[in-house]
């Protein structure tokens, strides 16, 4: 019986050793797909940091930037000029001989160019620390 050992031991050795290096390779094949995936997980992990960093940081940018423009309203006239200006239309509304001519102010404004009105819009932002409107606010046709 060792003879039909011997002769199933030579047939079968081969393909085992076949076998064996397929799985080998097949193993390899999955731990390298998985170091891959690590890698691309840690380095998308990374990323989000950063952009997360980066969002914090201008965050903070901005806020010193509506924040020394508040401090610098203490030394200008400029905020004092704004408020009288929009106030204008607000006050003159609650005479009726002035109602026409401010409904005709506010026709006439709506009719302005886009970029008149975003120009507007950024010098007072800038002037009152309110930059972070800026991007909220949209115009006609937006």
């Amino acid at each position: 019986m060792t003879w039909l050992t011997d002769i199933l031991g030579a047939v079968v050795s081969p393909i085992t050793e076949v076998v064996k290096g397929y799985q080998a390779r097949k193993t390899l094949k999955v731990e390298q797909l998985d170091k891959i995936l690590t890698r691309e997980h840690e380095l998308n992990i990374k990323k989000i940091d950063v952009n997360m960093e980066l969002a914090k940081s201008g965050m903070k940018i901005e806020a010193n930037w509506d924040t020394t423009a508040q401090k610098q309203m203490t030394l200008s006239w400029k905020d004092e000029w704004f408020v009288g200006l929009f106030s204008i239309p607000l006050i003159l509304a609650f005479f009726p001989e002035y109602q026409g001519i401010v409904l005709k102010g506010f026709e006439v404004l709506a009719k302005t160019p886009d970029w008149y009105m975003w120009l507007v819009i950024g010098i007072v932002s800038a002037t009152f620390g309110l930059r972070w409107m800026f991007g909220k606010i949209k115009l006609k046709g937006s």
